[in-house]
């Protein structure tokens, strides 16, 4: 079965994009799963970035960095799923299984960008030349 094509003047919207446009449609908007997943998707890859920064930055190490990060990352992923985007709860399944949905790819993003942060914030250029 084909698929159907979009209303004239309207293309499909994937990825940051969608997210961009349903964040400025707020309570307005209309919701499929896959795209709540996305606009989470993204919001999660934001989110993880900026952490990492912050962390980064701060300067913090070990287990206190991840704890911050889940703390952090759980916080905002509530906040946008019921404040910024206000999900229906109930058509959609709740807020449990967008909050572990994609952990490997954010999780990723987050330990990458903190250990760049820490570095270039913390370590003296003197110590990574042999």
């Amino acid at each position: 079965m084909a698929a159907k094509a979009p209303a004239p003047g309207k293309a499909n919207k994937e990825g940051f994009e969608l997210f961009l446009e349903r964040v400025k449609q707020g309570k307005d908007a209309m919701w499929n799963k896959e795209e709540l997943l996305t606009a989470m998707h993204w919001q999660k890859q934001v989110t993880a970035l900026i952490i990492g920064i912050v962390c980064g930055v701060l300067p913090l190490t070990g287990l206190n960095g991840f704890l911050t990060f889940a703390i952090a990352q759980g916080l905002c992923t509530v906040i946008f799923y019921r404040g910024v985007l206000r999900i229906d709860e109930e058509q959609h399944g709740g807020v449990a299984e967008v909050l572990v949905e994609g952990f490997p790819t954010f999780s990723a993003v987050f330990v990458l960008v903190w250990v760049l942060a820490y570095n270039v914030a913390h370590v003296p250029l003197s110590a990574t030349i042999v």
